[in-house]
């Protein structure tokens, strides 16, 4: 077999090779919530809450905290606390058929406003100033989320 020959058979196998793992890639897209790196910086206080839904089935914006991942030293936050805007929150990505949030567990990236908190929007940076979205991001407290907070050392 010549050389030439050896060439073309490598750039095939290395061809076919990017294409499954291109494959691979597409059929993971929109199955991580992906956290904002942004929005983790601009949060002061880091959360892990359980929201319940009102009689009216939006999220109540009283919040169970379940778990402090990052807060203030001189902020010891536990029990029930108020997110303001949580009815408004909604999920990166679809969960159940809708972005909006279910009863169950949230990681929040919070920014504290007197007695309460807001979710975090995007940090201030050169020429933008500090803005908070019209829909809240909140992260549902999963496999995913975890290992991404394991990554930036929030999490063991």
């Amino acid at each position: 077999m010549s050389f030439a020959r050896i060439r073309l058979f490598l750039a095939a196998i290395l061809f076919f090779g990017w294409l499954a793992w291109l494959g691979f890639a597409v059929s993971q897209k929109g199955t991580v919530q992906i956290v904002s790196s942004a929005q983790l910086t601009a949060a002061t206080h880091v959360v892990v809450g359980t929201v319940t839904l009102d009689s009216s089935g939006r999220a109540d914006p009283k919040v169970q905290v379940k778990e402090v991942l990052r807060s203030l030293d001189s902020d010891k936050i536990q029990g029930t606390i108020t997110i303001e805007r949580v009815d408004k929150c909604v999920t990166p990505l679809v969960v159940n058929g809708s972005r909006d949030l279910a009863a169950g567990d949230y990681l929040f990236l919070l920014v504290k406003e007197g007695t309460t908190f807001r979710v975090a929007g995007l940090p201030r940076s050169p020429g933008v100033e500090a803005m908070t979205p019209e829909r809240p991001i909140a992260y549902p407290w999963t496999d995913g989320v975890k290992a991404q907070l394991r990554k930036w050392k929030l999490l063991p």
